[in-house]
Protein backbone atom coordinates (compact mmCIF):
# COMPACT_ATOMS: atom_id res chain seq x y z
CA UNK A 1 0.00 0.00 0.00
CA UNK A 2 1.32 3.46 -0.81
CA UNK A 3 0.98 4.88 2.75
CA UNK A 4 2.85 1.99 4.33
CA UNK A 5 5.63 2.15 1.79
CA UNK A 6 6.10 5.92 2.36
CA UNK A 7 6.62 5.43 6.15
CA UNK A 8 9.54 3.05 5.57
CA UNK A 9 11.38 5.48 3.22
CA UNK A 10 11.79 8.97 4.89
CA UNK A 11 12.22 12.08 2.83
CA UNK A 12 15.95 12.77 2.02
CA UNK A 13 15.58 16.48 2.76
CA UNK A 14 14.29 15.73 6.23
CA UNK A 15 17.25 13.42 6.81
CA UNK A 16 19.73 16.22 5.84
CA UNK A 17 18.12 18.74 8.21
CA UNK A 18 18.30 16.22 11.05
CA UNK A 19 22.03 15.62 10.43
CA UNK A 20 22.79 19.39 10.41
CA UNK A 21 20.88 19.83 13.67
CA UNK A 22 22.85 17.02 15.35
CA UNK A 23 26.17 18.50 14.21
CA UNK A 24 25.23 21.95 15.52
CA UNK A 25 24.26 20.50 18.88
CA UNK A 26 27.43 18.42 19.20
CA UNK A 27 29.76 21.27 18.07
CA UNK A 28 28.41 24.64 19.33
CA UNK A 29 31.61 26.51 18.34
CA UNK A 30 30.60 26.40 14.71
CA UNK A 31 27.52 28.46 15.53
CA UNK A 32 27.80 32.22 14.85
CA UNK A 33 27.18 34.31 18.04
CA UNK A 34 24.18 36.53 18.11
CA UNK A 35 24.62 40.39 18.23
CA UNK A 36 23.66 40.37 21.95
CA UNK A 37 26.27 37.73 22.71
CA UNK A 38 28.95 39.73 20.87
CA UNK A 39 28.09 42.85 22.90
CA UNK A 40 28.33 40.97 26.22
CA UNK A 41 31.69 39.44 25.23
CA UNK A 42 33.10 42.86 24.26
CA UNK A 43 32.12 44.37 27.62
CA UNK A 44 33.73 41.50 29.54
CA UNK A 45 37.00 42.06 27.63
CA UNK A 46 36.84 45.77 28.42
CA UNK A 47 36.49 45.03 32.15
CA UNK A 48 39.54 42.75 32.10
CA UNK A 49 41.67 45.49 30.47
CA UNK A 50 40.49 48.07 33.05
CA UNK A 51 41.33 45.73 35.94
CA UNK A 52 44.89 45.40 34.60
CA UNK A 53 45.20 49.22 34.37
CA UNK A 54 43.94 49.67 37.95
CA UNK A 55 46.48 47.14 39.20
CA UNK A 56 49.36 49.05 37.53
CA UNK A 57 48.18 52.41 38.91
CA UNK A 58 47.97 51.02 42.46
CA UNK A 59 51.48 49.64 42.12
CA UNK A 60 52.77 53.05 40.98
CA UNK A 61 51.03 54.91 43.82
CA UNK A 62 52.36 52.42 46.35
CA UNK A 63 55.94 52.96 45.21
CA UNK A 64 55.47 56.72 45.15
CA UNK A 65 54.20 56.51 48.74
CA UNK A 66 57.39 54.71 49.73
CA UNK A 67 59.44 57.43 48.02
CA UNK A 68 57.49 60.20 49.77
CA UNK A 69 57.93 58.56 53.19
CA UNK A 70 61.66 58.10 52.58
CA UNK A 71 61.99 61.68 51.36
CA UNK A 72 60.01 62.95 54.34
CA UNK A 73 62.33 61.20 56.79
CA UNK A 74 65.32 62.71 55.00
CA UNK A 75 63.75 66.19 55.01
CA UNK A 76 63.08 65.94 58.75
CA UNK A 77 66.66 64.93 59.45
CA UNK A 78 67.90 67.67 57.14
CA UNK A 79 65.83 70.57 58.43
CA UNK A 80 65.04 69.73 62.04
CA UNK A 81 67.19 71.97 64.26
CA UNK A 82 69.72 70.07 66.37
CA UNK A 83 69.69 70.20 70.16
CA UNK A 84 71.28 73.18 71.84
CA UNK A 85 73.49 70.74 73.77
CA UNK A 86 74.96 69.24 70.59
CA UNK A 87 77.90 66.84 70.93
CA UNK A 88 80.22 65.23 68.41
CA UNK A 89 78.64 61.80 68.99
CA UNK A 90 75.18 63.22 68.22
CA UNK A 91 76.52 64.83 65.06
CA UNK A 92 77.99 61.51 63.92
CA UNK A 93 74.71 59.70 64.63
CA UNK A 94 72.73 62.30 62.69
CA UNK A 95 75.20 61.96 59.83
CA UNK A 96 74.70 58.18 59.70
CA UNK A 97 70.92 58.51 59.78
CA UNK A 98 70.96 61.16 57.07
CA UNK A 99 73.27 59.11 54.84
CA UNK A 100 71.06 56.02 55.18
CA UNK A 101 67.98 58.07 54.35
CA UNK A 102 69.68 59.55 51.27
CA UNK A 103 70.62 56.08 50.05
CA UNK A 104 67.08 54.76 50.59
CA UNK A 105 65.56 57.73 48.79
CA UNK A 106 68.05 57.47 45.92
CA UNK A 107 67.30 53.73 45.51
CA UNK A 108 63.57 54.41 45.42
CA UNK A 109 64.06 57.17 42.87
CA UNK A 110 66.20 54.87 40.74
CA UNK A 111 63.43 52.26 40.70
CA UNK A 112 60.82 54.92 40.04
CA UNK A 113 62.69 56.13 36.95
CA UNK A 114 61.23 53.16 35.05
CA UNK A 115 57.66 53.95 36.11
CA UNK A 116 55.02 55.40 33.76
CA UNK A 117 54.73 59.13 33.30
CA UNK A 118 51.91 59.15 35.86
CA UNK A 119 54.40 59.17 38.76
CA UNK A 120 56.81 61.77 37.33
CA UNK A 121 55.10 64.93 38.74
CA UNK A 122 55.20 63.45 42.26
CA UNK A 123 58.77 62.16 42.11
CA UNK A 124 60.51 65.18 40.59
CA UNK A 125 60.27 67.46 43.69
CA UNK A 126 61.75 64.68 45.85
CA UNK A 127 64.90 64.52 43.76
CA UNK A 128 66.01 67.93 45.06
CA UNK A 129 66.18 66.48 48.59
CA UNK A 130 69.28 64.48 47.68
CA UNK A 131 71.32 67.57 46.74
CA UNK A 132 74.19 68.70 48.93
CA UNK A 133 73.41 71.29 51.57
CA UNK A 134 74.66 72.62 54.91
CA UNK A 135 75.51 70.11 57.64
CA UNK A 136 73.06 69.26 60.39
CA UNK A 137 75.08 71.45 62.77
CA UNK A 138 76.36 74.38 60.65
CA UNK A 139 78.50 75.86 63.46
CA UNK A 140 80.60 72.72 64.06
CA UNK A 141 83.84 73.95 62.48
CA UNK A 142 83.70 77.52 63.81
CA UNK A 143 84.57 79.26 67.10
CA UNK A 144 80.82 79.61 67.68
CA UNK A 145 80.40 75.85 68.07
CA UNK A 146 80.48 75.95 71.88
CA UNK A 147 78.72 79.29 72.34
CA UNK A 148 75.29 79.60 73.91
CA UNK A 149 72.21 79.68 71.72
CA UNK A 150 69.89 82.67 71.38
CA UNK A 151 68.97 84.78 74.38
CA UNK A 152 70.90 82.41 76.67
CA UNK A 153 74.05 84.03 75.32
CA UNK A 154 73.04 87.49 76.57
CA UNK A 155 73.76 87.22 80.26
CA UNK A 156 73.46 89.94 82.88
CA UNK A 157 76.45 90.49 85.19
CA UNK A 158 76.11 91.02 88.91
CA UNK A 159 74.90 94.56 89.53
CA UNK A 160 76.62 96.95 91.92
CA UNK A 161 76.04 100.66 92.65
CA UNK A 162 77.57 103.27 90.36
CA UNK A 163 77.56 106.81 91.79
CA UNK A 164 73.99 107.82 92.56
CA UNK A 165 72.62 104.72 90.82
CA UNK A 166 71.79 101.85 93.16
CA UNK A 167 72.41 98.20 92.38
CA UNK A 168 68.68 97.76 91.68
CA UNK A 169 68.75 100.62 89.15
CA UNK A 170 71.85 99.17 87.47
CA UNK A 171 70.21 95.73 87.33
CA UNK A 172 67.12 97.23 85.67
CA UNK A 173 69.37 98.98 83.12
CA UNK A 174 71.06 95.67 82.35
CA UNK A 175 67.69 94.04 81.79
CA UNK A 176 66.53 96.82 79.44
CA UNK A 177 69.76 96.55 77.46
CA UNK A 178 69.27 92.80 77.16
CA UNK A 179 65.72 93.31 75.85
CA UNK A 180 67.02 95.77 73.23
CA UNK A 181 69.69 93.30 72.05
CA UNK A 182 67.16 90.45 71.83
CA UNK A 183 64.62 92.56 69.93
CA UNK A 184 67.29 93.91 67.58
CA UNK A 185 69.21 90.72 66.82
CA UNK A 186 67.09 87.67 67.71
CA UNK A 187 63.55 88.65 66.72
CA UNK A 188 62.46 86.35 63.86
CA UNK A 189 60.02 88.69 62.08
CA UNK A 190 62.74 91.37 62.09
CA UNK A 191 65.47 88.96 60.99
CA UNK A 192 63.34 87.92 58.00
CA UNK A 193 63.05 91.53 56.86
CA UNK A 194 59.77 92.42 58.55
CA UNK A 195 58.92 95.59 60.49
CA UNK A 196 61.22 96.00 63.55
CA UNK A 197 58.28 96.71 65.83
CA UNK A 198 59.64 94.83 68.85
CA UNK A 199 62.80 96.95 68.87
CA UNK A 200 61.09 100.28 68.15
CA UNK A 201 58.67 99.80 71.04
CA UNK A 202 61.58 99.75 73.52
CA UNK A 203 62.97 103.15 72.45
CA UNK A 204 62.05 106.53 73.91
CA UNK A 205 59.51 108.51 71.91
CA UNK A 206 62.14 110.85 70.43
CA UNK A 207 64.53 108.08 69.39
CA UNK A 208 61.69 105.89 68.12
CA UNK A 209 60.66 108.64 65.72
CA UNK A 210 64.24 108.98 64.52
CA UNK A 211 64.59 105.22 64.07
CA UNK A 212 61.36 104.74 62.13
CA UNK A 213 62.01 107.78 59.92
CA UNK A 214 65.38 106.44 58.78
CA UNK A 215 64.44 102.82 58.07
CA UNK A 216 64.15 103.36 54.31
CA UNK A 217 66.74 106.10 53.79
CA UNK A 218 69.70 105.63 51.40
CA UNK A 219 71.11 109.14 51.92
CA UNK A 220 74.49 109.99 53.44
CA UNK A 221 75.36 112.57 56.05
CA UNK A 222 77.93 115.27 55.37
CA UNK A 223 80.64 113.15 56.98
CA UNK A 224 79.85 110.25 54.66
CA UNK A 225 78.03 108.13 57.21
CA UNK A 226 74.70 106.59 56.33
CA UNK A 227 71.44 108.09 57.49
CA UNK A 228 69.74 104.69 57.33
CA UNK A 229 68.80 103.38 60.77
CA UNK A 230 67.94 99.78 59.86
CA UNK A 231 71.54 98.78 60.52
CA UNK A 232 70.90 99.42 64.20
CA UNK A 233 69.41 95.92 64.11
CA UNK A 234 70.01 92.64 62.27
CA UNK A 235 67.58 92.27 59.40
CA UNK A 236 68.15 90.20 56.25
CA UNK A 237 66.88 91.59 52.96
CA UNK A 238 63.46 90.03 52.25
CA UNK A 239 63.80 86.91 50.10
CA UNK A 240 67.60 86.89 50.30
CA UNK A 241 68.08 84.14 52.87
CA UNK A 242 66.58 80.98 54.26
CA UNK A 243 67.67 80.15 57.81
CA UNK A 244 69.32 76.75 57.97
CA UNK A 245 68.43 76.37 61.65
CA UNK A 246 66.56 78.28 64.32
CA UNK A 247 69.72 78.22 66.42
CA UNK A 248 71.60 81.53 66.57
CA UNK A 249 74.94 81.42 68.33
CA UNK A 250 75.63 84.32 70.71
CA UNK A 251 78.68 85.40 72.67
CA UNK A 252 79.50 88.67 74.40
CA UNK A 253 79.47 90.82 77.48
CA UNK A 254 78.06 93.98 79.04
CA UNK A 255 79.21 96.26 81.84
CA UNK A 256 78.09 99.40 83.65
CA UNK A 257 79.88 102.72 84.11
CA UNK A 258 79.25 106.41 84.67
CA UNK A 259 79.42 108.80 81.71
CA UNK A 260 78.54 112.36 80.78
CA UNK A 261 76.20 113.40 78.00
CA UNK A 262 75.63 117.08 77.24
CA UNK A 263 77.07 117.97 80.60
CA UNK A 264 74.82 115.61 82.56
CA UNK A 265 75.83 112.42 84.32
CA UNK A 266 74.28 109.26 82.91
CA UNK A 267 74.39 105.55 83.67
CA UNK A 268 76.01 103.84 80.69
CA UNK A 269 75.69 100.14 79.90
CA UNK A 270 78.41 99.11 77.46
CA UNK A 271 77.80 96.01 75.35
CA UNK A 272 79.75 93.96 72.85
CA UNK A 273 78.06 90.87 71.38
CA UNK A 274 78.53 88.61 68.39
CA UNK A 275 75.57 86.90 66.70
CA UNK A 276 76.17 84.07 64.23
CA UNK A 277 73.45 83.08 61.73
CA UNK A 278 73.53 80.12 59.32
CA UNK A 279 71.69 80.90 56.07
CA UNK A 280 71.33 79.39 52.62
CA UNK A 281 70.28 80.84 49.29
CA UNK A 282 66.54 80.23 48.77
CA UNK A 283 66.09 77.32 46.38
CA UNK A 284 69.79 76.39 46.48
CA UNK A 285 70.68 74.67 49.78
CA UNK A 286 74.23 73.92 48.63
CA UNK A 287 74.96 77.67 48.55
CA UNK A 288 75.15 78.51 52.25
CA UNK A 289 77.32 80.40 54.73
CA UNK A 290 77.51 81.78 58.25
CA UNK A 291 76.88 85.50 58.72
CA UNK A 292 78.62 87.01 61.77
CA UNK A 293 77.21 90.26 63.14
CA UNK A 294 79.01 92.18 65.86
CA UNK A 295 76.82 94.63 67.76
CA UNK A 296 78.87 96.90 69.99
CA UNK A 297 77.91 100.17 71.60
CA UNK A 298 76.16 101.50 74.67
CA UNK A 299 72.81 102.35 76.16
CA UNK A 300 72.72 105.57 78.18
CA UNK A 301 70.12 105.88 80.92
CA UNK A 302 68.91 109.29 82.11
CA UNK A 303 65.73 111.30 82.59
CA UNK A 304 65.70 112.39 78.95
CA UNK A 305 62.09 113.46 78.44
CA UNK A 306 61.01 114.02 82.02
CA UNK A 307 63.53 115.50 84.52
CA UNK A 308 61.54 114.09 87.40
CA UNK A 309 60.56 110.79 85.78
CA UNK A 310 62.15 107.36 85.55
CA UNK A 311 65.37 106.62 83.70
CA UNK A 312 64.99 106.11 79.97
CA UNK A 313 67.26 104.32 77.49
CA UNK A 314 69.10 105.96 74.61
CA UNK A 315 70.55 103.36 72.25
CA UNK A 316 73.95 103.93 70.59
CA UNK A 317 75.28 101.13 68.42
CA UNK A 318 78.03 100.36 65.95
CA UNK A 319 79.66 97.15 64.85
CA UNK A 320 80.16 95.18 61.66
CA UNK A 321 78.83 92.33 59.53
CA UNK A 322 80.99 89.52 58.13
CA UNK A 323 79.50 87.46 55.31
CA UNK A 324 77.39 90.29 53.91
CA UNK A 325 77.81 92.25 50.70
CA UNK A 326 79.73 95.51 50.88
CA UNK A 327 78.45 98.82 49.58
CA UNK A 328 74.72 98.41 50.30
CA UNK A 329 72.85 101.37 51.76
CA UNK A 330 69.42 99.98 52.58
CA UNK A 331 70.49 98.77 56.03
CA UNK A 332 69.60 95.15 55.28
CA UNK A 333 72.06 92.28 55.41
CA UNK A 334 72.61 90.85 51.92
CA UNK A 335 74.45 87.52 52.25
CA UNK A 336 77.59 87.20 50.13
CA UNK A 337 77.05 83.56 49.11
CA UNK A 338 80.10 81.55 47.95
CA UNK A 339 78.41 80.74 44.64
CA UNK A 340 77.09 84.25 44.11
CA UNK A 341 78.28 86.83 41.58
CA UNK A 342 81.39 88.90 42.25
CA UNK A 343 80.39 91.84 44.49
CA UNK A 344 80.59 95.29 42.92
CA UNK A 345 82.31 96.65 46.06
CA UNK A 346 85.27 94.71 47.43
CA UNK A 347 86.45 94.82 51.07
CA UNK A 348 89.76 96.53 51.76
CA UNK A 349 92.21 96.86 54.60
CA UNK A 350 93.66 94.34 57.00
CA UNK A 351 91.64 91.12 57.55
CA UNK A 352 89.91 90.89 60.92
CA UNK A 353 88.66 87.93 62.93
CA UNK A 354 84.86 88.25 62.97
CA UNK A 355 84.59 85.99 66.03
CA UNK A 356 86.80 88.18 68.19
CA UNK A 357 85.39 90.54 70.83
CA UNK A 358 88.37 92.85 70.42
CA UNK A 359 87.60 96.45 69.55
CA UNK A 360 86.49 96.51 65.91
CA UNK A 361 89.14 97.84 63.54
CA UNK A 362 88.48 101.14 61.86
CA UNK A 363 87.60 100.44 58.25
CA UNK A 364 87.16 102.82 55.29
CA UNK A 365 84.12 105.08 55.31
CA UNK A 366 81.08 103.26 53.84
CA UNK A 367 83.31 100.29 53.10
CA UNK A 368 84.09 97.05 54.82
CA UNK A 369 87.13 95.04 55.76
CA UNK A 370 88.05 91.50 54.72
CA UNK A 371 87.75 88.81 57.37
CA UNK A 372 89.62 85.65 58.22
CA UNK A 373 86.47 83.69 57.38
CA UNK A 374 83.01 83.03 58.75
Amino acid sequence: MPDGAGGNNPDPEVERKLRELKEEISNPKTREPTPLERLVAAREAEKRVQRKRDTRVLAVLGLVGVVIVGGGVFAWLRFAPPSRHHHASAAASASVRTTASVRATAAALSTASALPTLAAPLITPLQSLTSNGPPAFPFADSPASGWAAGADGITIPAARPHGPYTAAVVRAAYQTTRKLLIAGNLNWPTLRGGPPTAFADLLTKQQREQFLAGLHSTALNKDGTEQNTRDWIASFAPGSAHFVTTIIKVHGQMSASLARDSGSQVLRINFDYIFVYAVEQPGNPSNWLRVVVQASGSVDFAQWDDPGGPLEAWYNTGGSTAGGLCGVRDGYIHPDYPQGPTPSVQPSGKPVNPYSLATPSTGPVNGCQPTTGT
